[in-house]
């Protein structure tokens, strides 16, 4: 222990080129700068010191002068989990190279934060399959417009009643066109609808008669759209009539196109788009639709209809354009669920995400391999030709309705399948910004939609459906966080019949879905809704009533995850963070969750339980973040609110021991590890955890992960313990669980990796053990940790090594596959976490060189006065 290394920058140490002798003459007043600079960094701490050194080790005024921070004057101290996390945005993908691991790597990829507070991910709510192209699927509502139909009410216009002109039975005749279509174009209209008249009530067709039926109707469709003479649109219609229950698809959509290229209203605009409908309905017809303008022209038909007078026709037309563009919207949803858990355990609680990520929601949208391209295409085409302009006008004519009088039957059913249609778009809508720009404007007009159909639960799921799916979209969101408190008003309702209905839970997952998403992201929502006491409340009494149900189904689960998220989410800003942990109920319902939940997977593991869990986690992480004032020494201080997490935070450290002690899960096990990260700095936790049996857990923790198994556990635990460490009556039993050799182990492992950052951590636990001038003596007597830990430090501040070590990697070549600017950001994010390692470091080994000078000096007083004594006894005895 005869060498202790300056601390300094390794960019100081790196080889430099020879320079000249005109350089050399300014090296003295260089190395003078270098000198100012490396005392200036012991003086003030940098930016990326800031961010990495902040642990969260208690800040009690009595170790102010003795523990180890590099923080003076900077206001509060950060968590271990907080500290990791930035740590990984510092390294961000390049993690994994820096020492972590594979396992480092793909933690670096979720823990992204500034702040110690975290957001909480989760999977789209669960969507109900349809068995098929049903027009209600299983619902049952009263007065609605039925899925199976006839056709054989398709009625003929009355226009002004006009003389058709007589064909006289002795003149001469035009031929009756070939089968080939040869004559066609220049055969009569009249003609033609003697034609179509021979094949009056035709059902079963041969693919020859279809073609020239098509061919007819093809022809038909040219003059039609050509604007021939108005008086003779009820023949037309009259002639189409016979040809409605052709089984042919084919014929059925050139019918369909024919009577809208007429520019039909009423019960004939109707009759055209049940027509189409029932083509959609059997997804093998898809293919039909990209042939011709049948879309284009269904579009301009329901422009000429209001959803007030002509409901029928738009119901069924909403339903075509819902078949058609939702065809594999269930695959989408598989999808995004399978890639949402595909991603790692981490995002299974949301767990690592951070403050200011954006990571709403959910991962980008998995393409549909089968018919994702075709889908978009149609999507395109109505996009192009004004659908979602009518959908939005089509809802605020419903709202307007609906604000003056309760919407019931057909409009109803029309906002059913509208709103249907609406979330078919924007599930492909990922894929095409204009269409995302269009949806945005719709935002609005939806929430007005799902608060006029209140109690009418089919039709205000489906319309929060949709706005959950918006949700997803940033630029949707940026329009819905607006209304972040007005949609958290849609939750009052769903308050006395919570537990009653599976349709009310998917209300409410849909609903927290959404508030999960908005507030994610947006930064004003969270304040805005947490002072919305109204909102508040409902949220607090649905989280209450879903509390008090067993979690008997996966509905039920899902709507407490989402609910939760919400929680999670609102409680990242700082002062919405620090009031909710003083709010009535909601530490009671958490601490139920997480006791409930654990309980529940000790006895049978679930994917909803787990996720549960893991929401209620990081819930508690966030919140317990500002829960770490100490015990108050006066006694007119308030006491904590019934109910809230601060009257409940001795109860919460024995239930997250006593969890921890049972728990199996390697990603729960590092979700309780965060919580504790947060919750030890309050002092009377740290106790409570600790009578709980908390400092033998961690120390398990450790002792199974100390090869290297699970590196966010491990960090994790290392943050803990430098919590407890703070408190003096720990730092001694911690020595008998045999701690400090478990440290030096671990210091070990991190150097050989050079995991400069875990290194780091590990030294402010050795430096907290050693704050303790009984612990370092123990260890001074003993000799062999404290030489082995001073030798790693001393080996590995070695900045010679280290540039020899770069030396090597170089000679060595570079990967292909490295772009030579990523590769130069990765040194520089390694360098920064080595020189913070290296002040940690260093003082540390200055401790250890004092604690070892100390204990030689007090060897030596002792032989001196051994020898003393002896000199006096023996002048004592000669005197006498």
């Amino acid at each position: 222990m005869s060498l202790l290394l300056k601390r300094r920058s390794r960019s100081e140490t790196r080889p430099k080129d020879i320079p000249d002798k005109s350089k050399q003459q300014t090296q003295p007043q260089q190395q003078q700068k270098d000198q100012e600079r490396s005392t200036q960094m012991r003086s003030k701490p940098h930016a990326s010191e800031q961010s990495l050194n902040k642990l969260g080790i208690p800040h009690q005024q009595q170790q102010q002068a003795s523990s180890y921070s590099m923080a003076g004057g900077m206001g509060r101290r950060k968590t271990s989990a907080e500290l990791i996390s930035e740590a990984k945005l510092f390294l961000g993908d390049t993690v994994a190279g820096v020492g972590g691991g594979a396992a480092g790597g793909a933690a670096a990829l979720q823990m992204m934060a500034t702040g110690g507070a975290r957001l909480v991910s989760t999977r789209r709510p669960i969507t109900p399959r349809e068995p098929g192209r049903v027009l209600y699927g299983k619902v049952a509502l009263a007065g609605r417009p039925p899925s199976a139909f006839s056709m054989r009410y398709l009625q003929n216009e009355k226009p002004t009643p006009r003389q058709l002109p007589a064909l006289s039975g002795t003149g001469p005749t035009t031929p009756m066109p070939t089968r080939n279509g040869a004559l066609l174009g220049q055969s009569t209209t009249e003609t033609l609808i003697e034609l179509l008249k021979q094949h009056s009530g035709l059902k079963e067709c041969t693919n020859e008669t279809v073609q020239h039926i098509n061919a007819i109707l093809q022809e038909l469709y040219t003059r039609v759209r050509k604007q021939e003479r108005n008086f003779k649109r009820g023949f037309i219609l009259g002639g189409l009539y016979g040809l409605v229950e052709c089984t042919s698809p084919r014929v059925l959509l050139a019918v369909a196109r024919v009577v809208l290229a007429l520019r039909v209203t009423g019960s004939n605009l109707t009759g055209a788009c049940k027509l189409i409908f029932k083509v959609a309905r059997h997804e093998q017809n898809d293919a039909l639709f990209h042939d011709h303008d049948v879309l284009e022209l269904l579009i301009d038909g329901l422009g000429h209809a209001s959803p007030l007078d002509e409901p029928e026709a738009c119901i069924y037309a909403y339903g075509c354009i819902r078949f058609l563009t939702a065809s594999c919207a269930q695959d989408r949803d598989d999808a995004l669920n399978r890639n949402w858990i595909g991603l790692g355990e981490a995002i299974t609680a949301p767990l690592s995400a951070p403050v200011s990520a954006t990571l709403a929601a959910v991962p980008a949208a998995v393409p549909c391999p089968r018919k994702l391209t075709g889908q978009q295409t149609l999507v395109a085409r109505l996009a192009r030709h004004g659908a979602v302009e009518l959908m939005i006008l089509h809802l605020q004519m419903l709202n307007e309705a609906g604000a003056t009088k309760r919407l019931s039957g057909p409009p109803l059913h029309t906002l059913y399948q509208l709103s249907a249609a609406m979330r078919a778009l924007a599930d492909v809508s990922q894929q095409q910004q204009r269409l995302q720009l269009q949806l945005k404007l719709a935002c609005p007009h939806l929430i007005r939609a799902a608060e006029i159909s209140m109690g009418e639960l089919e039709v205000q799921t489906n319309v929060v459906r949709t706005l959950s799916v918006l949700s997803e979209d940033s630029d949707c969101c940026e329009t819905l966080h607006n209304y972040a408190a007005r949609i958290g008003l849609l939750l009052g309702p769903s308050c006395s019949s919570a537990g009653t209905s599976e349709r009310v839970l998917a209300v409410l997952s849909r609903l927290g879905y959404m508030l999960g998403n908005i507030l994610a992201k947006h930064e004003s929502a969270r304040i805005q809704y947490f002072h919305n006491d109204v909102a508040m409340e409902y949220l607090l009494n649905v989280l209450e009533q879903l509390g008090e149900r067993s979690p008997s189904s996966v509905a039920l689960l899902d709507a407490q995850i989402k609910l939760i998220r919400v929680v999670a989410n609102m409680s990242v800003n700082p002062e919405v963070g620090a009031d909710l942990g003083n709010i009535r109920s909601l530490g009671s319902v958490l601490l139920k969750l997480l006791s409930h939940t654990s309980a529940s997977l000790a006895k049978k593991k679930s994917a909803e339980q787990q996720e549960l869990l893991h929401a209620t986690l990081g819930a508690l992480h966030n919140l317990c973040f500002y829960q770490d004032k100490q015990p108050a020494d006066s006694v007119a201080a308030p006491a904590p609110t019934a109910g809230s997490l601060q009257s409940l935070i001795d109860e919460l450290s024995a239930s997250l021991a006593e969890v921890l002690a049972n728990c199996q899960t390697a990603a729960t096990k590092v979700e309780l590890t965060r919580v504790l990260g947060n919750l030890t700095r309050n002092e009377g936790a740290r106790r409570r955890f600790c009578a709980a049996g908390g400092l033998p857990l961690m120390v398990q923790q450790l002792t199974r992960e100390a090869a290297g198994q699970d590196y966010e556990l491990r960090t994790c635990a290392i943050g803990v313990l430098v919590n407890l460490l703070g408190d003096g009556e720990q730092r001694g039993p911690f020595l008998q669980l045999r701690g400090a050799e478990l440290l030096s182990l671990l210091l070990r492992g991190s150097l050989e990796q050079e995991d400069w950052f875990l290194a780091n951590i590990v030294c402010q636990a050795l430096w907290n053990l050693l704050i303790d001038g009984q612990c370092a003596a123990t260890l001074c007597r003993s000799g062999s940790i404290l030489d082995e830990v001073s030798d790693l430090l001393a080996d590995y501040l070695d900045e010679d090594r280290l540039n020899a070590g770069d030396d090597d990697d170089e000679q060595a070549g570079e990967d292909e596959q490295v772009l030579e600017a990523e590769k130069e950001t990765f040194d520089g994010d390694h360098d920064a976490l080595w020189e913070d390692f290296a002040l940690v470091a260093t003082d540390l080994l200055e401790r250890i060189q004092n604690n070892f000078d100390r204990q030689q000096q007090q060897q030596s007083q002792t032989i001196v006065r051994n020898t003393d004594n002896d000199d006096d006894g023996d002048v004592f005895i000669e005197e006498m």
